[in-house]
């Protein structure tokens, strides 16, 4: 079927939406660009495909109600709902532009101060979802649209649950959305939370970090059964395990980057963020250590280390010199210094992918977003013994602890009184003893001057008396 011979193109929806043309058809419902005729107003609607039993048409219709209550800049606004025959609908936000998945295409690896930019939004959305009880279930590139002026939203918020939430799992023998980006949870118990965000948006980082997604497979289920029995590798660590290129720009990765990527993508929902909000402020404090130039975090990059994430209190950061150095740290010293760059380091730049950017071609239709096609699959994966992922030893500097940077600095401090006290009162003893040296010179000088005017007196006086007495 194409676009021109789609029989709901012309059609009007209530007797409200016009159904203009098709934007996109994906394995649950068709995307439409629409005309509202009440409100001078484009707008898209989606509507389920035929077939949908009752059950599943009540529970689009919640779900899409509940989404509707959403209240963020972040979020594809949900307009109305309605049922068009069997078929429920809902009316969108037109949002004209690309995806997330068509800059990753274009333009991945990007730098981390880029990445973090894109998925701040993002994550931003997740935490006005988890704090109205919503949990979005399907983050993927293809979620987040990116508007012609640069707005970004996500779109699709608890439609996931309304078509899948029986059928989410590996031994119900099938799974609706991308499974490039679904949580092990999913996998083995069919079950999801706001942890099972936190997991996908973590994906979502590390492709466009590297530019490729953490696990591939021959068919949907090895990709799935991957998620449930291999870790997700540190960003810096796979790209050095890549092409050269790839190689090159390893060390453009941070350790505390490193470790928010894993933090996020355990496969332990206990070690991960415990909602998008949590996740929002550690996003927040790895991007102010980003764009400040802070090559190590010791706070930050305990973060995987750390059981539950949602007790985790981060000290601010402070600035501390590695111990020693690594490999990064030695092709940094390598590197040229531009003019005006030298205290900034390459991760720290905004506005510039690792690669030359591709301009950015907008279609001609928005890029809407639309549920990827139900992907059958065993209840047992062909190979269920899948090899473990070697483990990554990085060499981690220890750098000073925070209190004994704070008492060294409080000794110096102390010393440097003592010393200026010392020397005032060596001053004050040296002016002391020079006035009172002065001063007993001048009065034995006296002294002496005197008793000698004296001696004259009297001498004068008995030459005068001796005189009078032989004149007598």
């Amino acid at each position: 079927m194409t676009m021109s011979t789609d029989p709901l193109v012309g059609h009007t929806l209530e007797g409200r939406y016009e159904i203009v043309s098709k934007i996109a058809r994906g394995g649950m419902a068709t995307v439409y660009r629409a005309q509202d005729l009440c409100l001078p107003r484009i707008v898209a609607v989606k509507v389920m495909h035929e077939g949908l039993d009752a059950e599943l048409a009540e529970r689009f219709d919640s779900e899409a109600k509940a989404a509707a209550r959403l209240v963020n800049p972040h979020v594809v606004s949900v307009f109305d709902q309605g049922m068009d025959g069997d078929r429920p609908f809902i009316v969108m936000e037109y949002v004209p532009g690309c995806t997330l998945r068509h800059i990753i295409t274009q333009e991945a690896p990007l730098t981390p101060v880029r990445a973090l930019d894109l998925l701040e939004p993002v994550v931003s959305a997740l935490a006005s979802a988890h704090e109205d009880g919503l949990v979005h279930r399907d983050v993927k590139p293809e979620n987040v649209l990116i508007s012609d002026r640069g707005q970004i939203k996500v779109a699709d918020f608890g439609l996931a649950r309304a078509v899948g939430n029986h059928t989410m799992s590996a031994t119900s023998g099938q799974l609706i959305g991308t499974v490039s980006y679904i949580p092990p949870e999913r996998v083995t118990r069919g079950s999801s939370d706001e942890r099972s965000d936190i997991y996908s948006a973590g994906i979502v980082l590390f492709e466009m970090l590297t530019g490729h997604k953490p696990h591939t497979g021959d068919s949907p289920i090895q990709v799935a059964w991957a998620h449930v029995n291999k870790d997700v590798p540190a960003p810096s660590q796979y790209l050095a395990n890549g092409t050269k290129a790839e190689h090159d720009i390893a060390w453009l990765v941070p350790g505390y980057l490193d470790s928010l990527v894993r933090a996020c993508t355990s496969r332990d929902p206990g070690k991960r963020p415990a909602n998008g909000r949590a996740l929002l402020d550690l996003l927040r404090r790895v991007r102010h250590a980003l764009t400040t130039g802070r090559t190590d975090d010791p706070a930050l990059a305990a973060l995987q280390n750390t059981v539950p994430q949602s007790n985790v209190v981060i000290a601010n950061p402070v600035a501390h010199a590695p111990a020693g150095s690594t490999d990064r740290s030695a092709r940094r010293r390598n590197e040229p210094v531009r003019p005006g760059t030298a205290s900034v380091p390459p991760w720290s730049r905004t506005g510039t992918p690792v690669s030359p950017p591709t301009p950015v071609s907008i279609p001609d239709s928005p890029l809407s977003p639309i549920d990827c096609p139900p992907e059958r699959m065993p209840t047992q994966p062909a190979n269920h013994s899948q090899p473990r992922p070697r483990p990554i030893h990085r060499r981690a500097t220890q750098p000073a602890s925070r209190s004994r940077l704070t008492q060294d600095a409080v000794h110096r401090r102390r010393r440097g009184v003592i010393a200026a006290v010392f020397i005032v009162l060596v001053a004050v003893l040296c002016a002391y003893l020079v006035f009172h040296f002065t001063s007993s010179r001048y009065s034995a000088s006296e002294l002496h001057s005197t008793n000698s005017v004296a001696r004259t007196c009297v001498h004068g006086e008995s030459s005068c008396m001796h005189t009078v007495s032989q004149n007598i």
